[in-house]
């Protein structure tokens, strides 16, 4: 049976953790039992944590309760302690009421928040992004905590090793196309097609960022993890795309013109929250980022928690927005993934993913040829970088206090968000 203490020992060791470092964990969710295994783990490797207090409750209190002026300060103290830190591991699950919450104190600490974003961004810090399964969001979900234990504990105990096999399968054969599509609707009647631009690198998250990630950039990853993705060329998305659920919205049908810019928006449900949200960003929000592959063979469906739902094998993803941090050339203060369930993606004519399967011997081009052995470091490419400048998810959702790559604070939100 997996447990807690497998898994902090993999979040551990999967950061990178090293004698002697400090590592800063970052507790959103409040899952005493779980932050106490995490801090052991951090302490057997000959490290010293660093823990800090975020849950959404007590983050509600603290933009109420404190004053704006002191919350203006909020990284005083802490950019010194920061600045010492060697990584940073941060847990989530549910967010904050910000209907609750006072405005002008939360956009104060917005502001301080924004001095330890860019402290954070210049010193490159190894980030772990781990969903942690807790009461409140099983209730979002409509199920049992042990249901979503369940579910999630198999996926984030995966050794990484098991994680690589059917990651470089698939490497294998998407990184000479030239071409994405992707098939969507309920007889594949909506069509999708996207061009990769040169030089663009595949990336793959396979759950450890090791020194070889770190030369490429690569400093980010997410538990659970198990996912390929790559850049396209962002003026060149032409067609339509079918999501059964995008945020708030539901059965929607994405529209791209010929600028490679999304034209029009229809759906049965929450069409004007999905509108706004392409309306209030900056730069190029209605562009697609990354398309990207979930491949981890502990997930078989879906749940209605994106930052999950996108690592269930065959499923696919599809960022709009930012993708600089990972070597696009779209800048914009969106960046948010919408998971495709059931869809095909066809790399030039191979099917790299049949109707939300990843078949064991891709069609096409030729005979298959045996993966290489697991990489002793990440594999080809990065590691996926969740922090766009100004970050949306439909399930999770970032709250930067600045542009670039940038932003510390994670919420996630729940299913239908």
């Amino acid at each position: 049976m997996t447990n807690w203490k497998l898994i902090a020992h993999q979040i551990v060791t999967g950061v990178g953790c090293a004698p002697g470092e400090i590592i800063y964990l970052r507790d959103d969710v409040g899952r005493v039992d779980v932050v106490e295994e995490i801090l052991l783990a951090i302490e057997r490797q000959g490290a010293t944590p660093w823990l800090e207090w975020h849950r959404s409750g007590y983050m509600e209190r603290l933009w109420n309760e404190v004053s704006p002026e002191r919350l203006g300060q909020w990284h005083t103290q802490r950019q010194k302690f920061l600045a010492t830190a060697d990584r940073i591991i941060t847990l989530g699950s549910t967010h904050p009421n910000f209907e609750r919450v006072n405005k002008e104190g939360f956009a104060a600490w917005q502001t301080a928040e924004q001095a330890l974003t860019e402290l954070e961004e210049s010193r490159q810090l190894p980030y772990m992004l781990v969903g942690i399964p807790t009461a409140e969001k099983a209730a979002e979900l409509g199920l049992s905590l042990a249901e979503l234990e369940a579910h999630m504990l198999p996926a984030l105990a995966v050794p990484t090793a098991e994680l690589r096999l059917p990651i470089e399968r698939i490497l294998h054969h998407a990184t000479h196309a030239q071409t994405l599509t992707i098939r969507t609707g309920t007889e594949e009647q909506y069509t999708l097609t996207m061009q990769l631009a040169e030089g663009r690198p595949w990336h793959s998250d396979d759950g450890f960022i090791d020194e070889q990630d770190r030369a490429q950039g690569a400093i980010v990853s997410n538990m659970p993890a198990g996912s390929i993705y790559t850049t396209v060329q962002e003026a060149a998305t032409t067609g339509q795309v079918w999501l059964a659920q995008a945020g708030q919205a539901r059965d929607v049908l994405l529209s791209f013109g010929a600028d490679g810019r999304v034209a029009q928006v229809t759906a049965a449900h929450g069409q004007e929250w999905l509108e706004g949200l392409f309306g209030r960003h900056t730069g190029e929000p209605r562009r697609v980022g990354h398309i990207g592959i979930g491949l981890n063979p502990h997930l078989h469906r879906a749940i209605g928690w994106t930052l999950v739902d996108e690592h269930v094998q065959g499923t696919l993803f599809l960022s709009f927005g930012e993708n600089r941090y990972m070597g696009g050339q779209n800048e914009s203060s969106l960046n948010v993934d919408f998971a495709l369930a059931g869809a095909t993606l066809l790399a030039g004519e191979r099917p790299l993913v049949e109707n939300g399967h990843t078949p064991k011997k891709p069609r096409g081009g030729g005979r298959i040829v045996a993966p290489p052995p697991p990489l002793l470091g990440g594999g080809p490419g990065g590691k996926k970088k969740k922090r766009g400048g100004g970050v949306w998810f439909p399930n999770f959702c970032f709250f930067p206090s600045g542009g670039g790559k940038g932003g510390r604070f994670f919420f996630f939100l729940g299913g239908g968000v």
